[in-house]
């Protein structure tokens, strides 16, 4: 009995580490207006969370930033996290210029964003007209980008 328990346990915790893999995570500014944040039909909207407020280090400091909340997306059906974000406060730190990344500026956590999170149920025909990963230039079509 109790090696089936771990069993379960096991394998509830790989396949919502495997389903997590499945979320697609996209970027754009909180505060653009709604077109250029827009994504695109063939999406419906799961879940948007409450404002949160992140570090730079937290956002990019880590391999799988958004783990978390991928798996919480999964767990509701979706297959993209749009992550909404905006600087709330810039660096402070003189010895850290803005050009370069926050993981070459220990021990400081950067800029604060807030952020918002938005779960999406995507078609995989709307999954393709997504930006791919990196920013997206300023002349670029009014979706996401990838990361």
């Amino acid at each position: 009995m109790r090696l089936t328990i771990l069993l379960s346990a096991w394998m509830s915790c790989a396949m919502a580490a495997s389903a997590s893999i499945d979320v697609s995570v996209y970027q754009a500014p909180l505060d653009a207006p709604p077109a250029r944040r827009a994504m695109p039909s063939g999406c419906r909207l799961v879940h948007t969370s409450k404002r949160v407020s992140l570090t730079e280090l937290d956002m990019q400091g880590q391999k799988d930033p958004y783990r978390a909340r991928r798996r919480e997306a999964a767990a509701a059906g979706a297959n993209a996290l749009l992550v909404l974000s905006k600087q709330a406060i810039s660096r402070h730190d003189a010895d850290c210029p803005g050009a370069s990344p926050i993981t070459d500026c220990p021990p400081g956590f950067g800029a604060w964003f807030d952020v918002v999170f938005e779960s999406y149920a995507c078609s995989s025909e709307a999954l393709q007209k997504l930006s791919p990963a990196g920013p997206s230039p300023a002349s670029s079509p009014p979706n996401t980008s990838r990361r």
